[in-house]
């Protein structure tokens, strides 16, 4: 269990060693948990492959205490799982899909201090989402009957503040930490318009990865896509600033 800056308490969970020189920070998408099958089988993999992964509920989500505020406050949460992995490792990670990756984005565009992002599926923007399962979801978190329905599968959402700095507006700032853009070409949630809209904010050194057969967020997470993330990584830690697709 760890608590945030602002007093939410969060759980949290390591896989691998805490001596291993490298660790990701891994952050769920809305309505997701640590717990997701795909989310420990990734974890697992990377742990075999060397590394340590961390990985919590968001605030609002699964065992974790406090309300969802879409990516808002969020930052704080990933922050303190940040903190505590900065403590045992020499380099950190931090790795989200979907709202996962627009928080990781955003905490590392606001300062926050990690040695490279990879963000998978992420939102360019937070308001007025173009693909109509998002339209849905969005308009679920925000009326009360939606809230009662999300609050049945473990998904508690509180205040969403009307303007929330978006990464859009945010990536330009991380640099010189690189950066790696990940998204699907059967992504039914965000375009793929809004990696790219990403990317071209991004400085250097900056990577795009578009997957011809990958969906949204951990729906396509698989052993085949965890050793790809695995290799990612090592490029962007070893200073690899080519762009690229597949």
């Amino acid at each position: 269990m760890l608590t945030t800056p602002d007093g939410v308490t969060l759980s949290a969970q390591r896989y691998g060693s805490v001596d291993t020189a490298i660790a990701i920070v891994f952050g769920h998408g809305f309505t997701g948990s640590q717990r997701n099958k795909k989310v420990v089988a990734l974890a697992c993999r990377l742990a075999e492959r060397g590394l340590a992964v961390y990985t919590a509920d968001f605030r609002g989500h699964g065992a974790s205490g406090g309300l969802s505020t879409l990516g808002d406050q969020e930052i704080q949460d990933l922050e303190a799982v940040l903190a505590l992995a900065r403590r045992h490792h020499q380099k950190v990670v931090s790795v989200g899909a979907s709202m996962g990756a627009f928080i990781a984005l955003r905490h590392a565009g606001l300062g926050g201090t990690v040695d490279a992002v990879v963000a998978i599926s992420s939102p360019a923007v937070g308001r007025d989402p173009k693909l109509l399962r998002a339209r849905l979801l969005r308009a679920a978190a925000l009326s009360a009957r939606g809230r009662r329905l999300l609050d049945l599968y473990g998904t508690r959402v509180g205040s969403i503040p009307e303007s929330i700095t978006p990464p859009i507006d945010l990536v330009a700032q991380i640099a010189p930490t690189p950066v790696a853009i990940v998204h699907g070409r059967r992504d039914r949630y965000v375009p793929l318009a809004d990696a790219y809209a990403l990317y071209e904010r991004l400085g250097v050194p900056r990577r795009l990865v578009v997957l011809r057969e990958f969906g949204h967020g951990e729906a396509g997470f698989d052993p085949e896509f965890a050793d790809r993330l695995y290799d990612l990584i090592g490029e962007l830690l070893d200073g690899h600033r080519s762009t690229g697709s597949s």
